[in-house]
């Protein structure tokens, strides 16, 4: 006897590597001749980013950038940075090799100190955290349609993602800004940037992204030596080849800043700052697709295996575009402020989690929050304090499947509180998407045991079966081994659930 399965294949995504590595970070700098010597410590400062990554069979390789800078103070009170770049070849095992996976490497700094060997030399030391996640696309097939064979199904509608398309691209933004009326930079003290907006088309199987960046920078004036401040918006824009794009793909898209610097031209114009932005764009592509998938079977002639799997199948990803408000104090132990010339914070560490009780997806974090003031000595001053926070976000789906989402800060304001401590108050921009999913149990495979029929009853074409209210059609039909639509042409029953009592007329197949 044949009997003929008909297939549909679904996209599941498998999780390859979830794990967290910490990076040394050791520098024992000398100041060269021009730099003036130091009298005291203002800031340190440590920014990992991940300039490339790639993937050779069952080896994750990724290069990471580490900046170090330091702000200090000459003893008549002039302020200097030194600035230093590490680089780091990492590489990282997978468990096996699979085409195309989605990747995602978020460093972080995790501890930073600086100690003053003397007044010409610096020992630097600091551990990077880096968070890596790799995840791929797996095939399955779950049947759809069966023929002959007195096969049955029962099935659901599930909508599902049939193909998954991923890319992380590393964009470079160089520009010049006027100043306007400021005077020129003699040193840099800080420089932030954050995404803003970031739009998407798909043109020809190409995708085409543009958006904007926030600038803020801090700096001494050349003339003055006074610090000041300057912000200005740069734009950005990418193509990215992804083969297989089409506008039948929803196409998801978020972007972070994995670096900025702001710093004079080159050439001799003072009214000018050149900036170079590193932003990372990660692009991911699903086509969804709808059918009808059996989630169990039977057959009214012979004994049948089924064999049953389960699987969690994506959503539609959730798109984070949240803003959360944070505050924190900031004190100056060694006397009173006397006015404060910057606040403002960055958000760090930044990993998402599920609360099974409530169903919410945990956005958590550390905001730095600092501030450059001077004191009752009119001397400039830095204060930090360090604080976590926390963002809820409800789920629409069953299942919590991850997330990539990027947190800055979008602006900050302050207000002192006392004569040695300030206020400062936060705006934390959360962007991204959560990934949700739903668990089904799908019939992998059906086996018809020719050599095990059916007894049936032969002297009779219809027998009685007592139903009870809310007892299942399906499972009626199961036990009795006979067909729903007969059973329900028989008795003229619309809808998969009894609604009351009484007897129902079963045909013998």
């Amino acid at each position: 006897m044949d009997y003929k399965l008909i297939r549909e294949s679904f996209c599941v995504k498998e999780t390859l590597l979830d794990a967290s590595y910490n990076q040394a970070v050791e520098l024992d700098c000398i100041l060269p001749d021009y730099y003036p010597e130091i009298f005291k410590i203002l800031n340190l400062r440590i920014k990992p980013s991940v300039v490339k990554h790639s993937v050779n069979q069952t080896k994750l390789n990724y290069e990471l950038l580490v900046q170090i800078k330091m702000i200090y103070l000459s003893e008549d009170g002039t302020v200097s940075e030194l600035s230093q770049d590490l680089t780091y070849n990492k590489s990282v095992d997978l468990p096996y090799s699979v085409k195309s996976p989605c990747i995602s490497i978020s460093p972080y700094s995790e501890s930073e100190s600086v100690r003053v060997v003397n007044k010409r030399r610096v020992d630097i030391r600091g551990i990077v955290g880096i968070d890596v996640l790799v995840t791929s696309s797996e095939q399955r097939q779950a049947i759809s349609q069966a023929y002959n064979g007195g096969l049955q199904l029962k099935k659901s509608l599930i909508t599902y993602p049939s193909k998954r398309l991923c890319i992380t691209k590393r964009i470079t933004v160089v520009d010049e800004v006027e100043m306007g009326a400021k005077d020129a930079m003699k040193t840099l003290l800080r420089a932030d940037a954050c995404v803003t907006s970031c739009d998407k088309k798909v043109i020809s199987g190409k995708l085409l992204t543009k958006g904007e960046a926030e600038v803020t920078a801090l700096y001494i004036e050349e003339n003055s030596g006074e610090a000041t401040s300057i912000k200005f918006s740069l734009p950005f824009s990418q193509i990215c080849d992804i083969e297989g794009l089409d506008e039948k793909y929803d196409v998801f898209v978020s972007a972070c800043v994995l670096g900025c610097d702001v710093r004079p031209l080159a050439k001799a114009d003072t009214s000018k700052l050149e900036c170079e932005l590193a932003i990372a764009l990660n692009c991911l592509a699903m086509k969804f697709e709808s059918a009808q998938l059996a989630i169990d079977a039977f057959s009214t002639d012979y004994e049948t295996s089924v064999n049953k799997e389960k699987a969690k199948i994506e959503c539609t990803p959730l798109i984070l575009d949240d803003s959360h408000k944070t505050k924190a104090t900031l004190t100056y132990s060694e006397g009173g402020i006397k006015s404060v010339i910057s606040a403002g914070a960055e958000a760090t560490k930044v990993n998402v989690s599920h609360s099974e009780a409530s169903n919410e997806a945990i956005v958590a974090g550390i905001v730095k929050v600092y501030a450059f003031a001077k004191n009752d000595s009119d001397k400039l001053i830095y204060l930090e304090n360090s604080l976590p926070f926390e963002h809820k976000v409800a789920l629409t789906c069953e299942e919590f499947g991850g997330a990539q989402v990027c947190a800055c800060v979008t602006s900050a304001s302050y207000n002192l509180s006392s004569s040695n401590a300030m206020e400062v108050i936060c705006d934390i921009k959360l962007s991204g998407y959560i990934f949700e999913a739903n668990e089904i149990e799908y019939i992998e495979s059906i086996v018809i045991d020719e050599s095990s029929p059916i007894e049936g009853e032969n002297d009779c074409a219809l027998k009685l079966y007592f139903a009870q209210a809310g007892e299942s059609m399906w499972d009626i039909a199961k036990r009795c081994h006979a067909s729903v639509t007969a059973i329900s042409d028989e008795n003229e029953i619309d809808g998969d659930m009894i609604t009351s009592d009484g007897m129902i007329l079963i045909p013998i197949c």
